[in-house]
């Protein structure tokens, strides 16, 4: 097994399908009490190296990026001095970058149209991942807009730092106004 920390309360761990094996997983009859286990493994391993101290909830995404080994991400309840929650606008703001998630490249295309039509200047960079775009803006006035970002996307429960390695980045920099300068005519 190993393990990567994404961010202040995030690790990723890469198990292979033989230590799956070893451990049970590919049986017939599997029984969820080896869940558990692996599950309190990853618990245990993120304590000793990270020096985690685990609340009550955690969560684990489950994905398999290759055909030798899964990927779990466990994220543990923990607002760090990184990730601030703003109540009045509901959004997530990372390192001064603020993500957004959309169904389809059409959402993204309009959000920019829009954001054209306000004159708003917004630094953003546009990632798929999934089938999923992501949008990532660092704006020097984040409430300017974040109602409209959510009109057309939701905020994600992936990291930055997640989307950053395993996103397929589409546009670089300043996406919004290369979106709008191709669709806008």
């Amino acid at each position: 097994m190993k393990l990567e920390r994404l961010s202040q309360n995030k690790i990723k761990y890469s198990i292979s399908f033989e230590e799956l094996v070893k451990k049970g997983f590919l049986e017939e009859g599997l029984e969820s009490f080896i869940w558990h286990d692996l599950f309190d493994e990853m618990v245990e391993i993120a304590k000793e190296e990270y020096h985690f101290e685990i609340s009550d909830s955690i969560s684990i995404e489950i994905f398999s990026l290759n055909p030798k080994e899964i990927v779990l991400i466990l994220t543990i309840d923990e607002i760090s001095e990184e990730v601030t929650k703003d109540d009045n606008f509901g959004y997530n703001k990372i390192n001064g970058k603020i993500i957004y998630c959309f169904e389809s490249i059409e959402d993204v295309i309009l959000l920019s149209l829009s954001v054209h039509n306000l004159q708003v200047m917004v630094d953003s960079k546009l990632l798929q991942f999934e089938n999923q775009y992501y949008l990532i803006v660092d704006s020097e006035n984040p409430k300017s807009i974040p109602v409209l970002y959510e009109e057309y996307g939701t905020v994600p429960n992936l990291s930055l730092e997640f989307l950053e390695e395993y996103g397929t980045p589409i546009i670089e920099k300043n996406a919004l106004e290369v979106i709008t300068d191709y669709f806008s005519k």
